[in-house]
């Protein structure tokens, strides 16, 4: 009898959880920004090595979350355009933009519906981005101009080794190199570090980071 109850009590569980309405990516990230209200983050330690001594143009960060890239970039005097698709987000990133006193394009999109452009920037941005930004590669290197660089920070699929459930994400190694092939690569790294991601706690794990660049002969007939 009791087992009968257990089981029954089970099945009443499940269907209520599955009776429940999946939330959007959006409001995911909306509630996670929101509990980050008023705390601002350090910019990529990578992407400020990758730009220290380069000419300003046009750049773009991909999924630019409540904006520390795309601040730092501006800063430095780059013309930025970023996106997210967490208005929670985006509007953090214009208020911080107009208390430092700087310039940022900032909107609302989604990944895999932005309109990247053909040969419009000089840096493209793509951190902690991973299957969103190698299932658009295509139109990420279309859009760089020649000789405009991508940047790209992530963790390494190795993260998920011992994880038996969840989410699986990350890049394979020399995923990265393979689906930017129509760029050439100045440097790949697949190491173990601290991650600039908030849920690794500052502790080393898998990460893999890409500089490419287009080159300016015409490499994209192909």
């Amino acid at each position: 009898m009791y087992r009968t109850i257990i089981i029954v009590a089970l099945c009443l569980s499940g269907l209520a959880q599955a009776q429940e309405p999946r939330r959007s990516a959006q409001e995911v990230w909306n509630e996670l920004y929101a509990q980050r209200e008023g705390r601002e983050y350090q910019f990529n330690k990578f992407l400020a090595e990758t730009v220290k001594g380069k000419q300003p143009g046009k750049a773009l960060d991909i999924g630019m979350g409540q904006g520390r890239n795309a601040l730092f970039l501006a800063a430095l005097g780059w013309e930025v355009t970023g996106f997210d698709i967490s208005e929670v987000a985006v509007r953090q990133a214009r208020e911080t933009a107009q208390k430092r006193g700087l310039k940022l394009e900032a909107s609302v999109g989604d990944v895999d519906k932005f309109d990247y452009g053909k040969q419009r920037w000089d840096l493209v941005v793509g951190m902690y981005m991973h299957q969103y930004v190698t299932r658009n590669a295509k139109k990420i290197v279309d859009s760089l101009k020649p000789g405009g660089i991508l940047v790209i920070e992530a963790i390494h699929r190795d993260i998920n080794r011992d994880n038996l459930q969840g989410e699986r994400y990350g890049h394979y190694s020399n995923e990265l190199p393979k689906v930017f092939g129509r760029l050439r690569v100045l440097y790949y790294e697949d190491t173990v570090a601290p991650a600039d991601w908030e849920k690794s706690g500052g502790k080393p794990v898998p990460i893999v980071r890409l500089i490419a660049v287009k080159e300016r002969a015409a490499r994209d007939s192909r």
